[in-house]
């Protein structure tokens, strides 16, 4: 009985529901716009991207008040945990490409008074080169995508859909990941790079419903098609979900919270965007 009282007000809104996707696409960019103001920049970078330097202090015991110290000069502050416990092994310092490391270290060495520590410097050329070579692959990725399903089914929309679809799943998973703190590094970009391919599935189900199958009203096929594929994402948030909240490694947390986010506004994207752009184009057609 939901299933279809939804189908029916589905059915009858769905141009109206695009205006969700707009909403949530504008929201993100004041995201990136408010980080440019305050920060500088649109996200935050992982040392790895922006270069600087890396203290890796190698101790259990945090003395108090170590953690506002180091924040108050302005350096990132990270505890590492052991993958089979909870308990703090290391705790890692991060300074930028412009900060001293002369200074750094003292501070460091303050901090932490006869502690055990090394230190790692990253270029900021060889975080330029990953940046270019990652953007390249993205809009190559894209234009491959909608050309390949463009060709299978033949029609161009399809190709806008699943560009569309995929650009807006990575730049709103993008723009929200700064909100909890997760900054642009080589695994959170390996994750959004996931998002890319994520919504095809969903496209590809839908579009085949569509575009392929003959018989019945396409707003039935399509919302077959949604009902299946809306089990197949609930049952991805579950599995990231538990991922998220059991591991103990910072790098799977902030990648499974990257794909939690991209699963969500796949919802949106798909859903409210991308069906709605097919049905409107099948029934211009009919």
């Amino acid at each position: 009985m939901l299933y279809e009282k939804f189908s029916k007000w589905y059915g009858t809104h769905y141009k109206v529901l695009m205006i969700i996707p707009l909403i949530v696409f504008l929201l993100c960019s004041s995201i990136f716009i408010n980080n440019k103001s305050k920060n500088g920049e649109f996200f935050p970078k992982d040392i790895d991207l922006s270069g600087g330097t890396l203290f890796n202090i190698y101790t259990s015991n945090i003395p108090l008040g170590a953690r506002e110290t180091i924040e108050l000069a302005n350096l990132n502050f990270r505890e590492v945990k052991g993958h089979d416990s909870n308990e703090i092994i290391a705790v890692m310092v991060e300074a930028g490409p412009d900060y001293d490391e002369t200074e750094v270290r003292e501070l460091v060495e303050s901090v932490f008074p006869d502690v055990e520590y090394d230190v790692r410097n990253v270029g900021p050329s060889m975080g330029e080169s990953f940046m270019s070579s990652a953007q390249k692959a993205i809009i190559f990725a894209f234009i491959m995508m909608g050309l390949v399903l463009a060709f299978i089914f033949k029609q161009p929309i399809v190709a806008l859909t699943v560009i569309l679809s995929g650009f807006l799943n990575v730049f709103e998973a993008a723009a929200v990941m700064t909100l909890f703190g997760v900054k642009l590094a080589p695994h959170t970009i390996g994750a959004l790079l996931m998002l890319m391919g994520w919504g095809v599935d969903s496209e590809v189900l839908f579009d085949t419903k569509l575009l392929r199958e003959k018989g019945g009203e396409p707003k039935k096929r399509a919302l077959t098609a949604m009902k299946t594929a809306m089990t197949m994402s609930f049952a991805v948030f579950a599995s990231l979900s538990s991922l998220y909240f059991i591991s103990t490694s910072t790098m799977i947390k902030d990648m499974a919270l990257v794909l939690l986010l991209g699963a969500f506004f796949d919802i949106i994207n798909t859903w409210f965007q991308s069906l709605s752009m097919v049905l409107w184009f099948m029934e211009a057609k009919q």
